[in-house]
């Protein structure tokens, strides 16, 4: 395996790390977002978010005593 180095660019969109988050990743053509469950009303007019993509939901399960859960998502836009 050929490991190269690579930068990470984070953005953040509402400038704190505990808002929403734009990252780009050197040499890839996709972006990567956080977007807080409480600020996802602020967000649908972006016109950036407006593409095909796949999207992560991140929570806890009541019916699984508590246990994380992950939801794996495809949106068209």
């Amino acid at each position: 395996m050929n490991l190269l180095p690579k930068t990470v660019r984070l953005f953040l969109m509402d400038g704190v790390a505990s808002g929403r988050w734009m990252c780009e990743l050197s040499n890839w053509t996709g972006k990567a977002y956080k977007i807080p469950r409480s600020m996802l009303n602020q967000s649908k007019d972006r016109e950036d978010l407006q593409s095909t993509g796949i999207y992560l939901l991140f929570g806890r399960s009541d019916e699984l005593g508590g246990k994380d859960r992950i939801y794996i998502g495809e949106a068209e836009s």
